[in-house]
This record gives C-alpha cells, structure tokens and sequence, in this order.
C-alpha cells in the first residue's frame, strides 16, 4: 500500500513540475507578445508626433516632387519653411523616450537617433545655397530602414517611417 501512495505522489509531483515548465513557454511567448504590441504603440506614437510637426517639410517634398516643381522664391519659401519644420521634427525625436522593449530597447533608441540626426541634416540642406539634401535623404532612408529592421526584430511587419509620415 506504501508502494502505491508513493507512487501516485511521484506521479502528482511530476506532473505539477511538467506544468511548471509549460507556464514558463507561456510567459516567454506573452513577454515576447506584450513586446510586440508595445513596440506597435511606440512606432505609432513615433509617427503621430511626426506629423504633428512635419507638415511644411511634408509641403515641400510634395512640391518638389510634382510634375512642375517650384522655383525661384517659391522653391525658397517652401525650403525655409520646410527647414524649420524639420528642425522641430528633430528636436521633438531628440526628446522621445524610448520605453522598457526588452532586448530591442537599445536598437529603438539607436534608430530613433538616427532618425533625429537625418532631419537636422535635412534642415541643413534645405538652408543650403543652392538646396542640397541628397546625403540627408540617403540618412533618412537609412534611419527608417533602422527602424524596419527593429520592427521585424520583434516579430511586426517591418515598415518605412518616410512612408508612414508622408502627407
């Protein structure tokens, strides 16, 4: 009878520590879950307040890029505007707190860095006489492409910031 009593507690024990085991798979998967979603919230965020401060800069690539791009004084009231526009852009972004997202936390804030350094550099080139933003763009593209990367890294669609911010 010992023999059966202690068998079945072998057996209860060996259960309850396979169940234990389980519930670590699961908090690993809803941390990395959890991860996920606040990264989501925190690009979301990232783009909001984009906007909410790029709309000359926005102005001024539609301009330029339309099939009868401004010039002249045109080209160079846009470009002013635009370049302030980008200069809060940047400095807004040099203010972003990047939240606890794990083992991304870091490449977030080197991405985000990034991408404030590429629209001071944009501001830069649209003061510059004649206008020159070629390397700032190349910049952005990387910044955003920075961004995509982290984004995929924690298991979302990887996406373009230039894109989502665009007008």
């Amino acid at each position: 009878m010992k023999k059966w009593l202690v068998a079945l507690f072998s057996l209860a024990l060996i259960f309850s520590l396979a169940a234990c085991g389980d519930s670590a798979k699961d908090e690993k998967a809803t941390e990395k879950k959890d991860v996920s979603a606040d990264a989501m919230s925190f690009y979301m965020d990232l783009v909001a307040k984009i906007n909410d401060n790029d709309a000359d800069y926005d102005a001024y690539q539609a301009a330029v890029g339309s099939d009868t791009p401004p010039t002249g004084a045109e080209l160079t009231k846009l470009a002013t505007a635009a370049s302030t526009s980008a200069d809060k852009v940047s400095n807004v972004l040099a203010d972003v707190k990047v939240p606890n997202l794990g083992a991304s936390t870091s490449a977030f804030k080197a991405a985000v860095k990034e991408l404030s350094d590429a629209y001071a550099d944009e501001a830069a080139g649209l003061k510059a006489s004649p206008i020159d933003t070629k390397s700032a763009d190349e910049a952005m593209q990387k910044a955003s492409d920075a961004l995509g990367k982290v984004l995929k890294d924690v298991g979302l669609a990887p996406s373009n910031i230039m894109n989502d911010t665009a007008a």
